[in-house]
């Protein structure tokens, strides 16, 4: 299975990209039964590292809890990662969070949750703390670190 990993999966650097400006934005269901997250994260640091730890100066990796592989599961995995892009490469403007909400539409959100339920996605390895508040409202929520 050589060809699934190839030297930079193990080894990511993406130096040209970086060096040209570019910029990323990923995003990895922590609930994703097809690709583990703890593969992403280990790929991240291994850049992270490689970037002298300036990775997320162009790269950023947001983690959904809850959600499966794309979309779904019992996650908030609706958010607007395009808008968080163009801003980050028109305006300069990094994306520090982006605020996650459920489909409307979404028959199996639990009865106890708001349909109006909001969550802020960080950067890894930051994540969402509760508090205080309305526990149903990203507001209410405050950037973590581990």
């Amino acid at each position: 299975m050589d060809f699934m990993t190839p030297p930079e999966v193990d080894d990511p650097r993406l130096a040209a990209f970086r060096e040209a400006g570019r910029k990323m934005i990923i995003y990895h269901g922590q609930a994703d039964p097809v690709f583990s997250i703890n593969d992403t994260i280990r790929w991240y640091d291994k850049l992270n590292a490689n970037a002298d730890g300036k990775a997320d100066a162009s790269i950023r990796l947001f983690a959904v809890p809850g959600m499966t592989h794309c979309e779904a599961g019992l996650a908030l995995d609706k958010f607007d990662a395009l808008t968080a892009l163009t801003d980050w490469v028109e305006k300069g403007k990094a994306p520090d969070e982006i605020v996650a909400s459920v489909s409307a539409d979404d028959k199996d959100i639990p009865a106890s949750w708001s349909r109006g339920r909001t969550r802020p996605l960080f950067p890894w390895p930051k994540y969402a703390k509760y508090a205080g508040g309305d526990p149903e409202q990203a507001v209410s929520f405050i950037c973590a670190s581990p």
